[in-house]
């Protein structure tokens, strides 16, 4: 599953327990409208854009999917509440951070432009180069060169 990016779609999975008997996942559970709701960086929690459906039909699994604008924020929360009462209270807390959501196993997936990409990772809090890496090439030919440079 790709790792959470601000301002890009996100979907991702929840099981909820039942409330009568908490050791146990509830199987198709039914979900209403503002059942699921979410906050951007501490805001004001609204109803999701899209209702959590199950997937696969008749599992625990409950699929829930934020949208590019739900996710344009630096920390996001999304709160679960059966209006009915069958099913325990949820909360999952999404670290966004921003950027671009293309990483160098995506250009190498099947970028078609030609690139020279570089990443360098530093020790913290120093400017010791610990790494650095860089991609070039044209990504849909076999010359493609990866290099990994010790600092």
């Amino acid at each position: 599953m790709p790792e959470p990016v601000k301002g890009k779609a996100y979907e991702f999975y929840v099981s909820l327990t039942d409330i009568f008997d908490p050791l146990f996942f509830v199987v198709n559970p039914a979900i209403a409208d503002g059942d699921f709701k979410v906050s951007k960086d501490g805001g004001t929690l609204v109803q999701l854009i899209t209702k959590p459906v199950i997937a696969p039909a008749g599992s625990s699994a409950v699929k829930v999917n934020l949208s590019a604008l739900e996710m344009s924020a630096d920390s996001v929360v999304v709160e679960g509440k059966d209006t009915a009462g069958k099913w325990g209270d949820i909360f999952t807390f999404i670290d966004a951070p921003g950027g671009s959501a293309e990483t160098a196993v995506d250009l190498l997936e099947g970028d078609k432009r030609e690139t020279n990409i570089s990443q360098k990772v530093f020790r913290k809090g120093t400017n010791d180069l610990i790494l650095d890496k860089t991609i070039s090439g044209s990504l849909l030919r076999s010359d493609i060169t990866l290099e990994t440079l010790e600092a």
